[in-house]
């Protein structure tokens, strides 16, 4: 009798151990909203997209549904032209389309909404719903308005993180999202920080430094500013990120939906230089997980940003997210990658991107190579 219960407990707690490692390891797919496919422009190509994304082993999609200010979700904030075209060419609803087209093949949809980034369009709806004052100003007290495009940061407009107005918008957009779609998994956010690069640094809004000033009695655009003075100003931009992700969680959870970032690989620049501390969104479990964006064809390197992630999540999750876009001429490392990531503790893989493997040419080798390394 003994002997029975002890080989139902070994083969219970295998079960668990199986269904735990199946419920952690989740495989993504960011799909483009305008990439070189144009993947939601059609029925046929959403079709397409859930056919390749099942024969790698894909169960959760990561879909851009909001790109520049531009939606293609219904929606009353952003410039909704791409789903109005879509729903009067087909009489449908491309995201209900995707997500139930998903959901039919045992994926999971979040949808990807990218934030302070507004692309190259300084007349976008958010600009002239609420003025130029939300966008950021550099360290000279010059506005992004002023940069010739050829030089924006980033390559775009920048919305300043630290205008109350723009970042209540935001967290509309996320709000409305899951009113209208409440099959999806989570809301994905993408570009919550800073420009950043070479010249001076960004974030200096008209409002936020106005409340800085208002709080600290401190002017940031002093050139003499002691190093005390100059590390709250420097806390105080971070703070203006993680308010829209510290804003954002409450109402995904209302919904009962995941809340997840897409975010730079290497923390600490991260931390220093676009102001965005991921780390400390884990730490203080404002974010269900975060995606890194690990992008690079060297596999040793890959390897420790995934080690420097993962070691970050505490009670939260990390995927790792890698470029198969870098990887053209070496798939195989695409799966040494993987490999890796997942052997260290990774609670999924995201693939960037979709369109950039069936823009190669060598979407078969990709799928192989992706199904192999995840089994």
């Amino acid at each position: 009798m003994l002997q029975k219960i002890s080989i139902f407990a070994i083969l219970f707690i295998l079960m668990v151990q199986i269904s735990n490692a199946n419920a952690r390891t989740k495989i993504g797919l960011w799909i483009e909203c305008e990439g070189t496919e144009d993947t939601l422009s059609s029925p046929a190509k959403i079709n397409k997209l859930i056919e390749d994304a099942r024969d790698m082993g894909v169960n959760v999609l990561f879909v851009q549904a909001h790109r520049g200010n531009k939606s293609w979700f219904d929606s009353s904030y952003a410039d909704k032209t791409p789903y109005n075209k879509f729903l009067k060419q087909y009489g449908t609803d491309p995201m209900n389309y995707i997500i139930a087209r998903a959901k039919d093949n045992g994926m999971e949809v979040h949808m990807w909404l990218n934030t302070f980034r507004i692309l190259k369009n300084k007349n976008t709806r958010i600009v002239q719903t609420l003025g130029t004052k939300i966008l950021t100003r550099d360290a000279n007290k010059k506005s992004i308005l002023q940069y010739p495009v050829s030089q924006l940061p980033d390559g775009a407009y920048w919305i300043d993180p630290g205008d109350l107005d723009a970042r209540g918008y935001l967290v509309s957009l996320v709000r409305e999202a899951m009113q209208k779609y409440p099959q999806i998994g989570g809301i994905h956010l993408d570009f919550i920080r800073n420009p950043y690069g070479s010249g001076p640094g960004f974030g200096y809004g008209v409002e936020s430094v106005k409340r800085f000033q208002a709080k600290y009695g401190i002017n940031p655009f002093r050139k003499n500013l002691s190093r005390a003075e100059q590390q709250l100003w420097d806390d105080w931009r971070r703070d203006q990120v993680t308010a829209l992700v510290k804003a954002a969680y409450p109402v995904c959870k209302a919904e009962n939906k995941e809340l997840s970032v897409a975010v730079m690989c290497w923390a600490d620049r991260a931390y220093l230089t676009a102001f965005q501390d991921w780390r400390g969104w884990l730490e203080d479990g404002i974010v269900d997980f975060v995606a890194t964006m690990n992008y690079t064809i060297d596999n040793k390197f890959a390897k420790y940003l995934s080690r420097e992630a993962i070691c970050a999540k505490g009670n939260r999750k990390v995927m790792v997210g890698l470029g198969p876009y870098l990887l053209n001429s070496r798939i195989t490392d695409l799966g040494k990658q993987i490999r890796d990531a997942i052997a260290l503790g990774a609670d999924g893989i995201v693939l960037f991107s979709y369109d950039s493997m069936v823009d190669s040419g060598k979407l078969p080798k990709f799928k192989q190579v992706i199904r192999n390394s995840t089994r």
